[in-house]
Parts: structure tokens; C-alpha cells; sequence
């Protein structure tokens, strides 16, 4: 073999040598700039980890409660609208027994919170009617879905009312506290405003009487009427008392 071909054999042994060392020099360049920038920059799992606890241990909204349909939509577009139950609650409920000032004579049964009594100080009956605080007790006697028709009615929470009356503060108006179970759920339902608007004081301002020619919610269409969840033994089935479950 010549001299010309042993050199160019060596010659290409010699850059074949050199291209792999240089390429594993630049994957071992590469691998320890990688790790050395994660050694770097430890605050970035950390702050993920930090990220993920925050959210799992993040305070639970509010519960939401769904609105209760009674009846439902009609297929006859003239017939009546579904009525509707929503609950809600209430921080010490009490039923006011309104008075309107001399020399009105309208009444009304109210429901609202303890510690709005103080409204009765700067409304009248139709504002306070259109307050979201202020409900009235309810006159129907009403069913709730899914339960027993018979056994379970949705009453007036006048029928739950301590017999104290105590001054709301206004140097007119009563309440009683409600008697309600510890949840403090009533049931509120959209009615008429024409059933509630005829009463009157009774004879020596004992308890009240109808009398359709007066008005006392003059600008007021509909109310939102509360009521409480009774359960009724077999004595008292029809005649709206018993036990409140809740």
C-alpha cells in the first residue's frame, strides 16, 4: 500500500474520531444545562404544588336552593301558570301583626327577621311589601312535590307563633317569634296580592275582618307569601296542624 493511501486512511480515522467526540461533548453540555437550569428554578413545581392546595382547600360556596315547581306548565297556553316554591332562610324569624297609623285601619300579618323590626320605623305597608326582607304569612294550604299530600301541607307560619307578643318599636305594631325548626327554612310562593289586601282591625283591634272596601295595597300586584312544612297525624289530617319537620 502507498504512503498516499495509509495517509488519507488515517486522515478519516482522525475526523471520524473527532465529529463523535464533539457530538458527545454537546449532548453532555446539554444534559447538564438542563439540569443545572432546573436546580435554578425550583420555585416552579413548587409554586404549581402551592397552586393546586390553594384550590382544593378553597371555601365551598353557598348552597343553592333550587326553586320548587308545584304544577306543572300546562299545555293549554290559557291555563294557569306552574306555581312556584323557593326556600328561604331566615336569621331568628318573627310574624308581625301590622297596623296601619290613625286613623287607617288596615292590618296585615308580616314576616320578616328579628333585627329588621326597625323598618316598621321608616315604611309603610306597600314599601315594606316590595322589600326582599319582608314576606307576608301565607293564607293557602298547599302541597309540596314529592311529598304525601296527605300527611305533608305547606300552611301559614302563624300556625308555628309563640303566644308572647312583644312592641316591635314602631309604638304601634306586635310579633312573636316563629317557632320553626333550627334549619329556619320557610317556603315562599308568588301569589295574587288581591287575597291579602282587604284587611281590616276587628272590633276592639282583636284580630282582623275582610272588608272589600278598602284597599290597603293599593300599588301592589302580587306579595310573596311564606309558609312553613307541617306534617299532620291521622287525627288531624284536614285540619292543618301537627308537627313541623322543617
Amino acid at each position: 500500500m502507498c504512503c498516499g493511501t495509509i495517509t488519507s486512511l488515517l486522515h478519516l480515522a482522525f475526523t471520524s474520531l473527532m465529529k463523535n467526540r464533539i457530538l458527545l461533548l454537546v449532548l453532555l453540555l446539554a444534559s447538564t444545562g438542563s439540569d443545572a437550569w432546573a436546580q435554578a428554578r425550583p420555585y416552579l413545581k413548587k409554586s404549581a404544588k402551592g397552586k393546586a392546595g390553594a384550590s382544593k382547600n378553597a371555601p365551598k360556596p353557598p348552597p343553592v336552593y333550587a326553586p320548587i315547581v308545584i304544577q306543572k306548565a300546562s299545555d293549554n297556553e290559557d291555563g294557569p301558570p306552574p306555581v312556584v316554591v323557593n326556600k328561604v332562610k331566615l336569621k331568628k324569624p318573627v310574624i308581625v301583626y301590622y297596623q296601619e297609623p290613625a286613623p287607617g285601619k288596615v292590618v296585615q300579618q308580616l314576616i320578616m327577621s328579628e333585627e329588621n323590626l326597625p323598618l316598621l320605623k321608616t315604611n309603610d305597608l306597600e314599601h315594606l311589601m316590595q322589600r326582599r326582607e319582608v314576606f307576608v304569612d301565607g293564607l293557602g294550604n298547599l302541597a309540596l312535590p314529592g311529598s304525601d299530600m296527605a300527611k305533608y301541607r305547606l300552611l301559614g307560619t302563624s300556625i308555628v307563633a309563640e303566644d308572647t307578643r312583644r312592641p316591635a318599636g314602631d309604638g304601634r305594631c306586635f310579633y312573636s317569634r316563629l317557632k320553626v325548626p333550627s334549619s329556619s327554612f320557610l317556603y315562599v310562593v308568588r301569589e295574587s296580592a288581591e287575597e291579602y289586601r282587604h284587611f281590616v282591625k276587628g272590633p276592639q283591634k282583636k284580630g282582623a275582618l275582610l272588608d272589600f272596601q278598602v284597599n290597603g295595597l293599593p300599588g301592589i300586584d302580587s306579595v310573596r307569601a311564606a309558609y312553613t312544612l307541617r306534617k299532620t297525624d291521622n287525627s288531624e289530617r284536614g285540619a292543618g296542624t301537627g308537627e313541623t319537620i322543617r
